[in-house]
């Protein structure tokens, strides 16, 4: 093991790390968007007239940001994961891979905190009445 390899394997083992919880974190916050369109389907068929609904438009929004960021992030992965392999001849096996795989685990538990609270938020977004029109009006009001 040579130190280019090493450093390698510390640099995109950090970048992959990173990459790999926040397509996880989308495709957790596609499952969340799917739910929240769901249940207020449900909730229309059941009473159209009942308020406290929330409006297909801000799920429909949230989905497709969501659904782009996961894409982003899942293309930037599998690119990483192409050049690293072709140019560098990269190989996850032995101590280069106990390296990669250690740095990319520290890296996903640091940022373990920031994809839990986008998951919180996109949660109440797509399951809180008026909690997106609410959010949105602070952060007309901040700027």
């Amino acid at each position: 093991m040579n130190l280019d390899t090493i450093i390698i394997a510390l640099t995109w083992g950090a970048l992959s790390g990173y990459l790999i919880l926040r397509t996880l974190d989308s495709g957790l916050a596609i499952i969340f968007c799917l739910h929240g369109l769901l249940m207020t389907r449900w909730k229309r068929l059941a009473n159209k007239a009942k308020p406290g609904q929330i409006k297909y438009g801000i799920i429909l929004n949230r989905l497709l940001r969501v659904i782009l960021s996961g894409l982003l992030f899942g293309f930037l992965l599998e690119s990483g994961n192409n050049l690293v392999q072709r140019k560098f001849h990269f190989s996850y096996q032995g101590s280069v891979g106990l390296v990669w795989g250690a740095l990319a685990t520290i890296v996903a538990i640091l940022f373990l905190r920031a994809a839990w609270r986008r998951l919180i938020v996109s949660w109440k977004i797509t399951h809180e009445f008026d909690y997106a029109e609410r959010r949105q009006r602070t952060f007309q009001l901040k700027g």
